[in-house]
């Protein structure tokens, strides 16, 4: 039995007795084996105390001249009252937990894995319906890898029909993913946002279209991928997906990539849909689930748990 389907075993029981995970754990499956038939699994949990929608969390720095790169400065006191671990937020469990969640993926993504991954340093982050905090995860996975000593991270808004993370940046009305897609004179460093956070770049979902399933299963699609793979080795690039039993694009956006973190919501997502989102995933690539918005009653207190 593979991690993943002991997790959903688990998932089952917690479910059905409707009772909060006793004590923290963990089933890690991180690195893809050398054998094709068997997915490689991970199976962690990060707490979030709020839902997605939160306010714009940005304030734009003004350009100094036409030919700068844009940058924006990420609200760090408005990141951290909404859950995300800022730099010196102080969430030091939440900050544990995305160190866990991040260290299989790096190792994959850098080709330090048990077997090597065409394009494992695309990553992306899905779920199986909305709102189940996918987006937070994105958002806080990147934060977390940004602060490797030797790793940068690009985080793309891969949801081209909410624009949920260009909507909690401020960013929803830049250029960006489809304007790639569907303008030849548009090139990454025209859409590439800058933050202070050195290693972190951020790129928007771009102007809404109505062949955004079409752009992204594209050649074009396919050759940006090649490049944002391979220009830089240390690179790892992140795409905050459409929601897997939602969308026809999550489903085309999910082939191109290399490890794919399905969230969970715990106690909500049910688990056909876990088991239907899984059955529409290479089993070839690296899949791991995060349990999302899990917590254990400590006296007043809560807590992530793993599992």
């Amino acid at each position: 039995m593979s991690s993943i389907e002991k997790a959903i075993e688990r998932l089952e029981k917690s479910k059905a007795g409707k009772k909060p995970v006793d004590r923290p754990a963990v089933e890690v499956e991180p690195e893809k084996t050398a054998t094709p038939e068997v997915a490689p699994s991970e199976t962690v949990a990060a707490s979030q105390p709020v839902e997605e929608k939160v306010s714009p969390a940005v304030q734009e720095t003004v350009k100094e001249s036409s030919e700068e790169a844009k940058r924006i400065n990420l609200d760090y006191e408005a990141l951290s009252s909404n859950g995300f671990i800022v730099p010196h937020s102080g969430n030091k469990q939440l900050s544990e937990e995305y160190r866990i969640i991040k260290r299989p993926l790096i190792r994959n993504a850098l080709g330090k894995g048990a077997a090597p991954i065409f394009h494992g340093n695309l990553v992306s982050i899905a779920s199986s319906l909305p709102s189940e905090g996918k987006t937070f995860t994105a958002m806080n996975l990147a934060l977390s890898i940004a602060t490797e000593m030797d790793t940068t991270v690009l985080l793309i808004d891969g949801d081209v029909l909410k624009y949920s993370l260009s909507r909690l940046l401020g960013i929803e009305n830049d250029p960006g993913l489809i304007d790639l897609l569907s303008n030849k004179e548009c090139n990454v460093s025209d859409v590439i946002i800058h933050t202070q956070i050195p290693r972190l770049k951020l790129i928007a979902a771009g102007h809404r279209s109505e062949k955004s399933t079409e752009l992204l299963a594209s050649k074009e699609m396919e050759r940006l991928l090649d490049e944002l793979s391979s220009r830089y080795s240390d690179r790892i690039i992140i795409f905050d997906s459409s929601p897997i039993l939602a969308t026809s694009e999550a489903a085309v956006l999910n082939q191109h990539m290399g490890q794919i973190l399905l969230v969970v919501e715990a106690g909500e997502t049910p688990v056909d849909a876990i088991k239907d989102s899984l059955s529409r995933l290479d089993q070839e690539k690296a899949i791991g689930l995060v349990l999302n918005k899990s917590r254990e009653d400590k006296g007043s207190n809560y807590y992530g748990t793993y599992y």
